[in-house]
């Protein structure tokens, strides 16, 4: 008997994301779609193209599940007014990869077969409740790679950091020129979140409006949490910097490899070794060249940052702040090493353990490595996508 063809994959990447990684998760999302016995077809574009043609193919065709990262198809109108996406025909997942404040202007907008995944539960809940017109929504991390490196590792005398450097400072004129009230809020959104940094930002501003018997109906409130977007891009950069500060200053050298570490400025900066940024394909070599990785992720305070995958894929020790989410899925000393932002002495603490506890480190990167090869590859998550289209 002939077997019914499988509907094909559709994925998108309709925008440029820093190093180049919302091209790198497409091919290795349909790589893992492929493997499951499915068709699957990448487009890549950017805004500079001609949106007709390139979309123009794929147009009334079935798809079993079309899937993008921080869409830019969700704000395509057809001359009638009418979404673009309803001329793709099968369910359509947004995988957004900030916080969703940030991509109000997509998830605002209706259309049929319309899902964003997101990646935190937090986050899950917030656009549950403020963009209830979607079809669906979900929480999945994102998947990691395995690097093909398949040498020694460099001894055990730095932590790695991959990722991007600002100063706190450099962001903070967009608060001071906001006009009132959003200036006051976002101040106190800050100095709230500094102090209790698993704090979701759309809790802090709550908690703020009910201490100042004030109100807000959801619509509007989304809109204010977009507007207020410089607060949770000051967070990232506040703690990231005092990650990196607290490990110099107790003598733990740092490897950065990414851009703007030009910009930064300590007194036992001498210990900081600043590399180039890498294509996000070539970031994995580094890291499993590495002992240890540092993860700073505030703004996935219940969630799960693909820096942490990426460390567990290439048996690489995982040195993260925690976070309720990473307290219920991994084990501190086991799977991963957890550190308190709220006590920001207990990441130069464990670095130095670390650094000098050789049996710890293979420990916990083993257990960490089959962590990732029984739940966290791409091949999961494109399960998990298929089951949510049947």
């Amino acid at each position: 008997m002939m077997k019914t063809p499988k509907e094909p994959i559709l994925i998108f990447c309709s925008r440029e994301i820093c190093y180049c990684s919302g091209n790198f998760f497409a091919h290795q999302l349909g790589a893992a779609f492929e493997e499951l016995g499915f068709e699957a077809e990448v487009c890549e574009f950017t805004r500079e193209d001609d949106f007709d043609q390139v979309l123009e193919p794929f147009t009334g065709n079935a798809y079993r599940a079309i899937v993008d990262f921080n869409s830019l198809l969700p704000r395509l109108e057809m001359e009638d007014g009418t979404p673009f996406l309803e001329q793709l025909k099968g369910p359509f997942f947004d995988y957004v990869l900030d916080h969703p404040l940030f991509h109000y202007n997509a998830l605002v907008r209706e259309a049929e077969n319309f899902h964003a995944i997101v990646l935190d539960e937090g986050q899950k809940e917030y656009v549950r409740r403020y963009h209830p017109h979607l079809a669906g929504v979900h929480m999945m991390p994102l998947g990691a790679t395995e690097a093909l490196f398949q040498g020694e590792k460099l001894p055990a005398d730095k932590v790695l950091f991959m990722g991007t450097y600002d100063s706190p400072e450099a962001v903070y004129p967009l608060v001071q020129e906001a006009p009132e009230p959003l200036k006051t809020y976002m101040k106190h959104l800050i100095e709230r979140r500094i102090s209790e940094p698993t704090l979701p930002m759309e809790e802090a501003f709550r908690h703020y409006l009910k201490e100042q018997d004030l109100e807000f109906s959801d619509a509007d409130f989304s809109l204010l949490m977009n507007a207020m977007y410089p607060v949770d891009a000051y967070i990232r950069d506040y703690f990231r910097k005092a990650a990196v500060d607290e490990l110099l200053e107790r003598g733990v050298p740092v490897l950065a490899v990414g851009e703007g570490w030009q910009k930064y400025r300590h007194a036992r900066e001498c210990l900081l070794t600043r590399e180039k940024s890498v294509s996000f394909e070539r970031s994995f070599e580094k890291i499993a060249r590495e002992q240890i990785l540092l993860n700073v992720s505030p703004m996935f305070n219940r969630g799960l940052h693909d820096r942490v995958l990426a460390g567990m894929a290439n048996h690489t020790v995982v040195l993260t702040d925690e976070n309720p989410y990473l307290q219920k899925h991994l084990k501190n000393r086991e799977t991963a090493a957890f550190y308190s932002l709220h006590k920001i002495g207990t990441l130069a603490d464990f670095a130095e353990e670390l650094l000098e506890d050789q049996r710890l480190r293979e420990h916990i990167a083993e257990q960490a490595y089959l962590e990732f090869s029984s739940k966290h590859t791409w091949r999961h998550r494109a399960e998990q996508i298929l089951s949510w289209t049947e």
